[in-house]
């Protein structure tokens, strides 16, 4: 093949046909997926999101929806100062321009505090132990009761004056009562007591204990009063 024919093949008039076809091609494509965009974003349109914390979600809606904007409930709190379906927190933020059709997810106040499971903490673990695992999984007020016992371990938890079955659903919002230990039992020795005692009166005793007889007539006893 000779060089003036290769030319003459690739300047062919189908194959500029072809080339042009595909150039006007790519210049449509462009323009129609430049023209999809521009309608599917709307520059120049959007809307500013207003601040709906503290409002009922039924006027939320309604507010947001006249606007082109769409709602959705995404989590619940619970503050007792607020009735239930109060909206608590928003995302995206008040102020910011959206387009419209975004989403506004709201955090809306429950009409109750959820109640929780109270764990099998009693006569299991000790007092610091039990604290951090309530307040771990949502309660807040706690408060401690002492009784004799081994110091800070945990004996029981109430609810007001009643004991709490484990596995028993509580509000989140209920006063608990830990009752713990003081490090005092019944068999605390007296101190003060046997810091008074004489050391004789201590040997005597363990002597005569020892024997296995009984105390000397003359040793003096508690009940004796002192001679005059």
């Amino acid at each position: 093949m000779t060089l003036q024919t290769f030319f003459k093949k690739i300047f062919s008039k189908i194959v500029l046909l072809n080339c042009l076809g595909m150039i006007v091609l790519t210049v449509v494509l462009g323009y129609v997926a430049i023209e999809f965009v521009s309608c599917y974003t709307q520059p120049g349109d959007s809307v500013k999101v207003p601040n709906v914390r503290g409002q009922k979600i039924e006027t939320v809606e309604k507010k947001l929806e006249a606007l082109g904007l769409r709602v959705e409930v995404t989590d619940t709190g619970y503050i007792d100062t607020y009735v239930g379906g109060v909206v608590l927190d928003q995302f995206i933020e008040p102020g910011k321009m959206v387009k419209p059709g975004r989403v506004i997810k709201l955090v809306i106040n429950a009409s109750s505090a959820r109640a929780i499971a109270v764990p099998s903490l009693a006569d299991n673990c000790s007092r610091r132990e039990a604290e951090a695992r309530l307040r771990a999984i949502g309660f807040k007020n706690i408060r401690v009761e002492f009784t004799p016992g081994d110091k800070d371990w945990l004996y029981n938890i109430k609810v007001g004056d009643k004991p709490l079955k484990t596995g028993t659903k509580v509000p989140v919002t209920a006063l608990l009562t830990l009752v713990v230990g003081d490090g005092m039992t019944e068999d605390t020795v007296d101190i003060d007591f046997i810091e008074d005692l004489d050391a004789s009166d201590v040997l005597v005793e363990e002597e005569v204990m020892e024997d296995g007889g009984g105390l000397p007539e003359d040793y003096p006893t508690t009940n004796e009063s002192t001679p005059q």
